[in-house]
C-alpha cells in the first residue's frame, strides 16, 4: 500500500469517527435539534457541499476498489513453448524449493511463499539453521542454488529469493554432513 493511500485512509477514518460521534451525540439529544436543522438549512443547495460529498465518494471508492479487483497473485506460471502453452503451478514450484532446502545441510524450511509477478517469480522463505553455520555464506549459496535450480528445471525467471532466518536451533530433523 502506497503512502498516499495510507494518508487518505487515515484522513477518511478521522472524518468517519467525527461523523459517528456526531450521530451518537445527536441520537442521545446531546446536540440541540436546532443546530442540526440550521446546519442543513445553511448548506442546502450549495455547490461546495456537493464537491466535498463527491470527494468523499471518490475516496470511499478508492478505498474499496481493491476489494473487487481480480487477485493479481497468480496460482500458475504460464510459459509459451514451441508446441504450445505450458502452465506450472506454484505448488509444484514450491515442492522444488522444498527439495533444494531439504538437501542443504543444517537448514530446515519453516515457511515458503511464492508470488508470480510480471517480471517472473518471487520466492520468500523462512528457515531455521543449525548453530555454528556461516549464515551469510549459507543464505547466499541457498539463494543462488534455488534461483539456478528453478530456472534450470522450470525455465522460470526468478527475480528474487528472500530469506528470513527465523530460528537458530539444533534439531534432529536437520541433516548434517
Amino acid at each position: 500500500m502506497e503512502i498516499i493511500d495510507r494518508i487518505v485512509i487515515v484522513i477518511f477514518t478521522i472524518v468517519l469517527i467525527f461523523l459517528s460521534l456526531l450521530m451518537i451525540l445527536t441520537s442521545f439529544a446531546l446536540i440541540p435539534q436546532e443546530y442540526i436543522v440550521e446546519f442543513i438549512i445553511q448548506n442546502y443547495a450549495r455547490p461546495e457541499v456537493a464537491v466535498v460529498g463527491a470527494v468523499f465518494l471518490l475516496i470511499a471508492l478508492r478505498i474499496i476498489a481493491p476489494l473487487f479487483k481480480r487477485n493479481l497473485i497468480q496460482n500458475t506460471i504460464v510459459q509459451q513453448g514451441s508446441l504450445g502453452q505450458i502452465s506450472i503451478s506454484l505448488k509444484a514450484i514450491d515442492s522444488l524449493v522444498t527439495q533444494v532446502i531439504s538437501q542443504t545441510a543444517g537448514v530446515k524450511l519453516l515457511e515458503s511463499k511464492l508470488e508470480a509477478v510480471e517480471e517472473g517469480l518471487q520466492v520468500f522463505l523462512e528457515v531455521s539453521v543449525n548453530p555454528g553455520l556461516d549464515i551469510p555464506q549459507l543464505t547466499e549459496e541457498l539463494q543462488t542454488e534455488i534461483k539456478d535450480y528453478l530456472h534450470r528445471t522450470t525455465g522460470v525467471a526468478v527475480i528474487e529469493v528472500k530469506l528470513l532466518v527465523r530460528n537458530i536451533t539444533e534439531t534432529s530433523s536437520m541433516r548434517l554432513e
